[in-house]
């Protein structure tokens, strides 16, 4: 286990090297530039080259061979010697460390990512369940309906239908903001639920929960109905097996063949498409939240992408790599405790 560990730790390392190059090309690609959108109409050519110049952004990108302070004066180099020393620079349009932003912001998308998770678990695995048990049934087509129009159904659509009609038109809960502008909430984990809570605050938390509802569903139904699909599929392959047949043939209850032998059988794949969400709701959260005027990571993103802020872009998407990546390792390293048959080496 532990020779295995540190090679994917190493895996990962040259993982989040190859993203932290490909986000560095790429965001210098956007047409437009930070000057740019700092310096907007009234920005000339002349203005622009100046504000170049002094950000140090036309200096080359990769390597400064010959020029003034060495190899290392390439930005590139710059930016990963800092990485290096846990430094992620600063926003240049506010001039907050990116770093700081972070510890804000990343808080209340955990927040909306984990609800999210919670809503698609709760009805995609009873779904995927009742569909198996019950096989070609008015139940299992219902099911597969709703899941190939929960995957089709695009996340920004869902959302702002969501806001109009059950915020605006019925008015039966908040269509945006994280809080009501009534709560004075003191944060402790970022968390505005969890916060309530531990201020002794029940109403600031009940309506944190409560504005946390239409985006956790939005965010939240295409993971459900792949989660549904794949529990489906996973736990009819199993309940075909030999020792399942043998199960019943004992008289062994459903419930028990279901819940004790086949469906722990069929967690791996289950597990898989889990870990695989998570990084898919942490990367739909930049329209979800944008949507939702939800003050976390994506919008934080959405921003920085708009305003051409490099330092943020760079940082939020290696971030979210960085975290992407260990929870693929986490879901990796439970399959050994799921199937005692799986030993890593």
């Amino acid at each position: 286990m532990g020779s295995y560990l540190i090679r994917r730790l190493l895996r990962t390392l040259l993982v989040m090297l190859g993203i932290s190059l490909l986000v560095f090309t790429f965001v210098r690609l956007i047409p437009g530039g930070p000057c740019t959108a700092i310096l907007g109409e009234r920005g000339t050519p002349e203005s622009i080259a100046a504000c170049n110049h002094d950000r140090g952004f036309d200096r080359p990108w990769f390597f400064n061979a010959g020029g003034e302070g060495g190899a290392l004066n390439a930005q590139y180099p710059e930016y990963m010697a800092g990485l290096l020393r846990g430094d992620l620079d600063k926003s240049i349009i506010t001039q907050i460390p990116v770093k700081e932003d972070l510890k804000t912001r990343f808080p209340a998308t955990v927040e909306l990512a984990f609800a999210a998770l919670i809503f698609a678990l709760l009805v995609g695995l009873p779904a995927g369940i009742i569909a198996a048990l019950r096989r070609n049934s008015l139940w299992d087509n219902l099911a597969t309906t709703i899941s190939l129009i929960g995957v089709s159904m695009p996340v920004f659509w869902l959302g702002l239908l969501l806001s109009y009609f059950f915020g605006v038109k019925l008015g039966w809960l908040p269509p945006s903001a994280r809080l009501g502008t009534e709560f004075d909430l003191q944060s402790i984990t970022g968390m505005n639920v969890l916060d309530g809570l531990l201020r002794g605050q029940p109403a600031a938390a009940w309506d944190a929960a409560k504005h946390l509802v239409l985006p956790a569903i939005a965010l939240g139904t295409i993971p459900l109905a792949i989660i549904a699909r794949i529990t489906r599929s996973s736990l009819l392959d199993v309940l075909g097996q030999d020792y399942v047949r043998t199960a019943r043939a004992k008289g062994l209850s459903a419930r028990n063949i279901t819940l004790k032998h086949a469906l722990r059988n069929a967690l791996l794949p289950i597990v898989t498409v889990i870990g695989l969400q998570i990084g898919g709701l942490l990367g739909g959260a930049v329209l979800t939240e944008t949507i939702f005027s939800w003050n976390g990571v994506g919008s934080w993103l959405y921003d920085a992408i708009s305003a051409r802020d490099f330092f943020v872009i760079q940082g939020g998407v290696i971030f979210i790599a960085l975290v992407i990546s260990l929870v693929n390792l986490l879901v990796d390293l439970s399959y050994a405790a799921l199937d005692p048959r799986i030993q890593y080496r």
